[in-house]
């Protein structure tokens, strides 16, 4: 509750005002009860206006005083889970690396261009991405993070032509995705987070302030709080970048909580789908292989 802007905003103004007022009494010695008094209410109506603003201002006090313990002492809105997304997904990897195998040992010998065919590149995807979306949803406590509270975006970085490519979206039911194909070296997409990560050195991006995001036609972003984002890569080579956006609530107190999370809940999914890439690439490697290439 503490965390809401219109709160926030309310008790310093309701502060303030009491500051001004106190200020402009000893100055000027007004009375804003006085004044009633002698122009326009009776003194019922006056006690009832004098009660209604001690307590407004008691409870701007108590407010702003929680407010401060919150900012310098903030409290943990996710918390560690049992990583059964996780498990599901390695159980599916694995699941297809015994099917490999199991290719490798039929006979006649099997022509190794074939063995990409087996791999489900963007279907492991999709699986990664919802777990991911599931794990975030279950690790934040305190606040009930709905589907439509949580957009993820994947792309996969083309560095021929220089752009990133969409390739799927959490919740994949719900149709909000605009661009589709971000130039990294188009003035109209430089504002954007994963274009700013892609084209430094570095390797996650954060926004706490979701005022602060770049805008772009979805409607999404007006219900923006904060954004995550990182780089999908193997050492020097990248392989695409993962938006994730939470809306409506705002759960994150400073920038150093939202790198936690990263590193805590968001990073071991980094990892499979980094995995996911890399598989591809290596398949992709076997249809470079002369066709008499084969493998028993």
């Amino acid at each position: 509750m503490f965390a809401s802007r219109r709160i926030r905003l309310a008790t310093d103004v309701i502060i303030l005002l009491a500051s001004c007022y106190l200020m402009v009494k000893r100055t000027l010695d007004f009375s804003i009860s006085d004044w009633l008094l002698e122009n326009a209410f009776q003194q019922p109506l006056v006690d009832v206006y004098a009660i209604v603003a001690g307590i407004s201002l008691i409870v701007a006090i108590l407010s702003k005083l929680v407010i401060l313990v919150l900012d310098y002492f903030p409290p943990l809105n996710h918390d560690f889970i049992e990583p059964d997304e996780i498990s599901n997904c390695l159980f599916r990897m694995n699941s297809e690396i015994a099917d490999h195998i199991a290719k490798c040992n039929n006979t006649p010998p099997v022509n190794v261009r074939s063995l990409p065919e087996q791999h489900g590149c963007r279907l492991n995807l999709a699986l990664i991405t919802e777990s991911l979306a599931e794990h975030i949803r279950r690790s934040i406590n305190n606040i009930k993070v709905k589907k439509k509270d949580l957009f993820i975006s994947l792309y996969a970085y083309n560095d021929q032509t220089g752009t990133l490519e969409y390739i799927l979206h959490y919740d994949p039911k719900r149709d909000l995705v605009e661009s589709r194909s971000i130039d990294l070296t188009d003035k109209k997409y430089q504002g954007y987070e994963c274009v700013k990560c892609i084209n430094s050195t570095n390797t996650t991006a954060y926004v706490l302030d979701g005022s602060d995001y770049a805008k772009g036609a979805s409607k999404r972003h007006k219900t923006i709080e904060h954004y995550i984002g990182c780089k999908l890569s193997s050492e020097n080579k990248v392989f695409g970048f993962l938006n994730i956006e939470f809306h409506n609530n705002a759960i994150f107190a400073d920038e150093s909580t939202m790198r936690d999370f990263m590193e805590e809940h968001v990073f071991p999914f980094k990892l499979l789908l980094e995995y996911q890439y890399l598989k591809k690439d290596f398949f992709g490697s076997f249809a470079r292989f002369e066709d008499n290439w084969r493998v028993a």
